[in-house]
């Protein structure tokens, strides 16, 4: 009878277990580095980047992208934070698709591609679920 347990000291301890269990995620970044919004479509800036190299591929401009893309991914490497894992490839994911396509898009103008490109792409990489950025622009454009 003596190893038996105080039933209110059990309860506590039980109590303890399942918060972790259930916040298992809690020390996990789920915000994003850039706008602060929690991150609901993790998919990393990694495989965002691979697609639209791809995309770009069809364009002249397509090496004057990728140079300004560089510096971005490399920053974007080197965040070791704990976050949640991509979709894709399981990655971190420490800035929302939002936002970095929001980035691409800026990329997309600066470079020239035209009307047609720039269309193209907002309804390639449409993450403007909420309608608050480039969506207008998209509606401009004639789009959706």
């Amino acid at each position: 009878m003596k190893n038996k347990k105080n039933v209110a000291e059990q309860t506590y301890h039980f109590g303890k277990e399942n918060r972790f269990k259930e916040n298992i995620c809690e020390d996990i970044h789920n915000d994003c580095i850039s706008c602060g919004e929690d991150i609901q479509h993790p998919i990393c800036p990694n495989c965002l980047a691979k697609a639209f190299s791809t995309w770009t591929r069809k364009f002249p401009e397509h090496k004057q992208l990728k140079a300004k893309l560089n510096p971005l991914m490399k920053h974007h490497n080197h965040t070791n934070a704990k976050s949640k894992p991509c979709v894709v490839c399981a990655s971190p994911v420490h800035i929302c698709p939002l936002c970095f396509t929001t980035h691409l898009y800026s990329l997309v103008k600066e470079a020239g591609l035209g009307v047609l490109a720039s269309t193209e792409f907002l309804f390639m990489f449409n993450f403007d679920f909420k309608h608050n950025g480039y969506y207008q622009e998209l509606e401009a454009y004639g789009g959706y």
